[in-house]
């Protein structure tokens, strides 16, 4: 991925992002009863109005701001972006706050969270000055330091896509009208597999981290190629794992749109993510990487094991 390519990205994202947020405030202006589906019950209305001028110069200027400096290649863009990114974790978190404080509001959460997590993607992608940007880039690290990195990592993408998501989801599908789905013995077969697939997703992340002299993280990713542990077995533990915790949390929920949801990620990891980490491991790795693709499979556990070439 180019540098230019990195950068109409990361303009894109934060064009979206400023005109989405003009976009639900006026809404909010026009219609105020919307208020209610964004804040506790309790909370008088002007709460939720009094955070229009810090979205405005977060979220609308900030991100303006940072599609100029994009566009035209500013020397300060770096600034520009990890500004935006840091600001919005502010909001962010009084919401999560907010949501665990009352019980309520999940849907504000979801929706921040959501927003801080493709700032901070955004963030990540573009690299430093001293580094070009990149989608893929190699950070080779001792192994204690990758596996402090990998937990806080997985705790971060844990939190967001096992809690705050899904219950933002669950409190929208309550204010639609839509039933949850209920049968017998469904908790204790959700928490078994959401234990089991949580397992296999920490496995993978010691593993690569331990052994791979990096991250899982495509923007911090292990400079050596493991095959070990699970990838032993798959080619893909984290991604296998990680649609499983979705399918279990959806199950745990009784909810079908959130089982739905956790099938298109693996759909989008399957025909958009894949292949870019799939063309970077062949050209790290060569002929290895070739031969251990070809053993091993993509989705579908082999209990052979199959050691590296």
């Amino acid at each position: 991925m180019s540098r230019l390519d990195v950068r109409l990205i990361i303009a894109g994202y934060f064009s979206i992002q400023a005109l989405g947020t003009i976009a639900w405030w006026a809404m909010l202006f026009v219609e105020p009863a919307w208020i209610e589906w964004f804040q506790p019950k309790a909370w008088p209305k002007q709460v939720l109005i009094s955070f229009f001028v810090p979205d405005l110069c977060i979220l609308i200027i900030g991100s303006l701001v940072t599609v100029y400096a994009m566009v035209r290649q500013r020397p300060w863009s770096t600034l520009a972006v990890w500004s935006t990114t840091i600001a919005g974790l502010y909001p962010t978190l009084f919401c999560i706050a907010a949501s665990v404080q009352t019980g309520e509001a999940w849907i504000a959460a979801a929706l921040m969270s959501a927003m801080s997590g493709l700032m901070l993607s955004m963030a990540t992608i573009h690299g430093t000055t001293q580094q070009s940007p990149a989608a893929i880039r190699v950070t080779s690290m001792p192994p204690a330091i990758a596996i402090w990195w990998t937990l806080l990592q997985i705790i971060i993408f844990w939190s967001i896509f096992l809690w705050i998501l899904p219950m933002g989801m669950n409190e929208l599908e309550r204010r639609l009208g839509w039933q949850s789905f209920v049968h017998p013995f469904q908790t204790a077969c959700a928490i078994t597999l959401l234990l089991i697939a949580s397992f296999g997703g920490l496995w993978s992340g010691w593993t690569i981290a331990s052994l791979g002299n990096g991250t899982p993280l495509p923007t911090a990713t292990a400079a050596d190629l493991v095959i070990a542990g699970p990838y032993l077995y798959v080619r893909n533990p984290m991604a296998l794992t990680g649609v499983l915790q979705g399918v279990a949390v959806g199950w745990l929920l009784g909810s079908f749109p959130l089982i739905g949801g956790a099938a298109i990620c693996g759909f989008v990891w399957h025909f958009i993510v894949r292949p870019v980490e799939e063309s970077d491991l062949r050209a790290r790795f060569g002929a290895n990487y070739a031969a251990y693709q070809q053993a091993v499979g993509l989705w579908l556990p082999s209990f052979k094991q199959h050691g590296p070439n």
